[in-house]
């Protein structure tokens, strides 16, 4: 008798560890890592040190639990040196194993812009993660793209 309950206990803990919590991807750790894409991003900024990011991304949901997106957060470098952070909340569903479009406007601001009228081309990163939500539970997935693009405007880049 004793063994049977432990064999149906036992098989009770493998599922409730196979299935998880919400969110959870069993045998793919990396799931997350894989689950947005940047399609394209473009960073202008103007001579007062303003500017924007237009961050487009591809976010899919690599669990079978219906999802929120709920937040994005990155982080922009210029030539190698950070200019800019920030975090925007968002609401937008995602079907279990979906996937949706994603269109994020970040306003940028700095001390005055340097520049002038010919684009300088530089080196522009942008790392971030989107944080995806199951009711109680959050997964941030994380993303990264760099790619060398003409700047007429940039904030100061001396420094660290």
């Amino acid at each position: 008798m004793r063994s049977r309950r432990a064999v149906v206990v036992g098989g009770l803990l493998a599922s409730a560890w196979v299935s998880g919590c919400l969110g959870s991807v069993p045998f793919r750790p990396r799931a997350y890592d894989e689950a947005v894409r940047v399609v394209g991003f473009q960073v202008d900024f103007q001579p007062d040190g303003t500017g924007v990011l237009d961050l487009d991304l591809e976010v899919r949901n690599p669990a079978s639990d219906a999802a929120t997106l709920a937040a994005v957060d990155f982080t922009l470098r210029v030539d190698g040196r950070r200019v800019a952070v920030g975090t925007q909340q968002v609401a937008a569903p995602l079907a279990e194993d979906g996937s949706a479009p994603l269109r994020v406007l970040f306003p940028l601001a700095s001390g005055r812009a340097s520049g002038g009228l010919e684009p300088v081309r530089r080196r522009v990163q942008v790392e971030g993660g989107v944080v995806l939500r199951f009711g109680g539970t959050e997964r941030r997935a994380p993303f990264q793209a760099e790619r060398v693009m003409p700047l007429a405007w940039a904030p100061p880049l001396e420094g660290e």
